[in-house]
């Protein structure tokens, strides 16, 4: 999307073959710090964190989840 290729997510799902909520959710996790991605990526320590928690998560500021993305739950997510 930031290469002005698709205007709109809809666009974008479309393009890829996939669901605009699957897409929406994806692109959501773009907006996590970058801290939070070494750690669980690269991290040693285990989470129990799920892409689900992460979508809530990536809506903080980065100084917050950090500290949330290695807790027990986050706050914010409702199953």
């Amino acid at each position: 999307m930031e290469a002005d290729d698709f205007a709109t997510i809809q666009e974008l799902s479309e393009a890829l073959g996939l669901a605009e909520r699957h897409v929406s959710r994806q692109l959501r996790l773009a907006y996590l710090a970058p801290e939070v991605m070494k750690r669980l990526t690269c991290g040693r320590e285990a989470s129990a964190v799920s892409l689900y928690d992460l979508c809530f998560l990536a809506g903080k500021i980065w100084g917050e989840q950090v500290g949330l993305a290695l807790g027990d739950r986050l706050e914010g997510s409702e199953r």
